[in-house]
């Protein structure tokens, strides 16, 4: 069955929806969720991703007013990100949207630099507008871009495209 047809999961509590030009997952939750919720929500999010073959995401978790476990950020860094790394099969992008408190404590959860942390399974950023995040996944998907256009050398008696 073509990965098109096979319908994604609806949640209740957490909206995810793709969005072609420029290629963006957006997530949202549609209230504070629990850890467990944030786990659904994140399988969600994967299995959209792959069939949309989509790396940059936009992720809105303002409405938490609490932070989630050190168990759920753990799953996140050693279990999840570079579970969907082999999935997409490429280094994927995600903005994440979050309220003032929690931006500031990120450097309590062992993110060096909250605005650009990365890995060679993810580039992590945190904004607490929508504005910025959108620009520096714009950034991103443009150095992703460029990247993978093939090498031009230069030589004196003509030009080599590899």
């Amino acid at each position: 069955m073509s990965p098109d047809l096979l319908l994604l999961p609806e949640l209740s509590f957490y909206r995810a929806t793709y969005e072609c030009d420029p290629p963006l997952v957006r997530g949202a939750g549609q209230r504070p969720l629990s850890a467990e919720e944030v786990t659904e929500s994140c399988e969600l999010l994967l299995a959209m991703a792959q069939r949309h073959q989509c790396t940059c995401w936009l992720l809105d978790g303002r409405h938490h007013q609490r932070e989630q476990p050190q168990e759920l950020h753990d799953w996140l860094r050693e279990e999840y990100l570079p579970r969907v790394r082999a999935v997409l099969g490429r280094p994927f992008f995600i903005a994440f949207l979050v309220p003032p408190f929690v931006w500031a404590g990120l450097l309590a959860k062992g993110y060096s630099d909250p605005q650009d942390w990365h890995t060679h399974a993810v580039h992590l950023a945190w904004f607490t507008h929508e504005a910025p995040a959108l620009e520096w996944l714009a950034q991103q998907r443009d150095h992703q871009a460029a990247s993978s256009l093939p090498a031009v050398v230069s030589a004196p008696e003509n030009n080599v495209q590899k």
